[in-house]
């Protein structure tokens, strides 16, 4: 028989040993919460900081696009270039930009940072040294001019966008870690709440629905931040990333079908009017109207993106320029409040570079601008062997 003593000493050391197990699991239970706590507040810290890098990398194409309207302007010798949505826009990147250094953020993210900074202000240079060609009048120094804009100054524009780009992807990288690691931390506290047993059954279970919940959210946030990655947050159709993917989808399923594909570049007419003499809350309700209208005209498996600004692309499978042309007179009974678009269309066979096709349909959206708007213009087709023999 086992003495009383001895029995009393080894329930006293079963006591201790649960209590110790039951203490080490509810504080690394406590631990693991605490973990997923601090990883929630980085998915969230990092979903504000990347909507914001997707808003700045908007500007940055608004840019780009009023950029372009002010060479046109320049190279046709207007007698007063608009530059003030040109200059809007370029404070509203900048400010943009500068927000950014209240956030705590990693070295290699305030790199892309720094760098995407300093391209803006080189744009910012360079825009002044245009302004300075400009002032000597000549026409040399206009074609000058343009060709400091296209050449030199959009390629820091262009470098800025990458760099904003970049820093988005880090950002939300940053976030998918954050999510994982508090996933990991969840598990493991699971794991010891079930492993001290029926005595703390309750406990488990009560923590254990804590931490699927907080799982749940976490799953939520996951799907948050592959929307804010692939929408455009104001008009709700796909973002211009989405629209680089699918566009280089669309030329290769072209060249493997031999089914000619279509590429639609859509401008907002007078917006700037619209958005002037109504404000900027209706210009926004316009453009999220204006998309969803026009997506809803849409074959099924066709695509329209907001390709910046005021501006849309559509990808038109199995589709040429002609049967295009005649959706695109569809399309403009759909835009809202009495509204209108102009639009370029260009078709392939996909054996062009997709900016090539962009530029063709760009080519034909200014000729449908120069020629009163409201209308659509078709870019006329380039073919493999056509080019080879130029």
């Amino acid at each position: 028989m086992l003495d009383p003593k001895q029995l009393s000493w080894r329930v006293f050391a079963s006591v201790v040993v649960v209590m110790v197990l039951v203490f080490g699991a509810l504080i690394s239970s406590w631990v693991g919460i605490n973990a997923e706590e601090r990883g929630k507040q980085a998915v969230f810290e990092a979903t504000s900081l990347a909507r914001d890098a997707l808003e700045a990398k908007t500007l940055a194409a608004e840019l780009t696009a009023a950029q372009a309207v002010y060479a046109l302007d320049v190279l046709r010798e207007a007698a007063s270039p608009n530059r003030e949505a040109y200059l809007r826009v370029l404070g509203q990147l900048r400010e943009k930009l500068a927000a950014f250094d209240e956030a705590a953020m990693p070295p290699n993210e305030q790199a892309l940072l720094r760098s995407a900074k300093r391209a803006v202000e080189r744009f910012r240079q360079l825009d002044t040294e245009i302004g300075t060609t400009l002032g000597g009048g000549a026409k040399g120094d206009r074609t000058d001019a343009v060709g400091y804009i296209v050449d030199v100054a959009s390629a820091q524009i262009q470098y800025a966008s990458d760099m904003v780009r970049a820093l988005s992807d880090q950002i939300i990288r940053r976030a998918s870690e954050a999510a994982e690691t508090a996933s990991i931390a969840s598990y493991r506290a699971r794991i010891l709440l079930i492993s001290f047993g029926g005595s703390s059954l309750l406990l488990a279970l009560i923590l254990a629905r804590v931490l699927t919940e907080s799982t749940a959210k976490r799953s939520e946030l996951m799907k948050r931040l592959e929307e804010l990655a692939r929408v455009d947050g104001l008009t709700g159709v796909p973002n211009r990333r989405v629209w680089d993917e699918e566009l280089a989808k669309g030329l290769e399923r072209a060249r493997r079908t031999g089914q000619r594909c279509s590429i639609g570049v859509i401008d907002l007419d007078h917006f700037k009017r619209y958005n002037d003499t109504r404000g900027h809350q209706q210009g926004d309700s316009l453009l999220r109207e204006t998309a969803q209208q026009l997506a809803s005209q849409l074959r099924v498996g066709d695509l329209i993106a907001r390709y910046g600004g005021e501006e849309f692309a559509v990808l038109l499978h199995d589709c040429e320029a002609e049967h295009a042309r005649l959706l695109f007179a569809r399309l403009h009974k759909s835009v809202p409040g009495g509204q209108s678009f102009s639009a370029g269309v260009a078709d392939t066979d996909g054996e062009e570079d997709a900016y090539k096709v962009v530029a063709r349909a760009d080519a034909a959206l200014y000729r449908a601008k120069a020629g009163g708007r409201n209308r659509t213009e078709v870019a006329r087709q380039v073919h493999l062997d056509t080019a080879a023999a130029a």
